[in-house]
């Protein structure tokens, strides 16, 4: 029993040490350009996706983060929201080849008259606008409003 407790002690304080080093050698880097973002709201969360490049070693996309920028929950002049695309860097990386970094986002706490977000990166910013919600056409559930409408609509071609 004490052997079991003893190799469990020992095994969790490997695994904490281990978490805590390498985390310790990465370094939050902003990205040397932002390429797309997409942003839509539903539901009452922002939903963010952007993509950049930057300078690293990974082969494949390396997971970015959004931070938001300046104080929280407020709009720029233009009713924009701030957010820096970051990604986790390697210390002391020197290559010159720009690899794909992509991030996603859910924001439940936004102000109210938003337009959109702007994603700022080492070189440049895109702002990403919210698409305009389609008008709404008026329905009748009375099958002789629908005839009216039908034949209103074929006047006017």
């Amino acid at each position: 029993m004490k052997r079991g407790v003893i190799g469990w002690g020992i095994t969790f304080s490997i695994l904490c040490c281990c978490s805590v080093a390498f985390s310790a050698s990465r370094e939050q880097k902003l990205v040397t350009r932002v390429e797309t973002v997409t942003v839509t709201f539903k539901h009452g969360t922002l939903a963010i996706k952007a993509t950049g490049m930057a300078r690293t070693p990974a082969t494949m996309d390396r997971g970015g983060q959004l931070v938001r920028r300046g104080a929280q929950a407020t709009l720029n002049k233009e009713g924009l929201l701030e957010y820096n695309m970051v990604f986790p860097a390697v210390a002391n990386y020197g290559g010159f080849k720009l690899k794909p970094i992509a991030a996603r986002l859910h924001d439940k706490s936004i102000p109210a008259g938003i337009k959109g977000v702007r994603i700022y990166s080492e070189f440049n910013e895109v702002d990403g606008l919210l698409p305009e919600p389609a008008p709404k056409k008026s329905r009748s559930f009375l099958p002789f409003g629908k005839k009216k409408q039908k034949e209103a609509e074929g006047a006017t071609l």
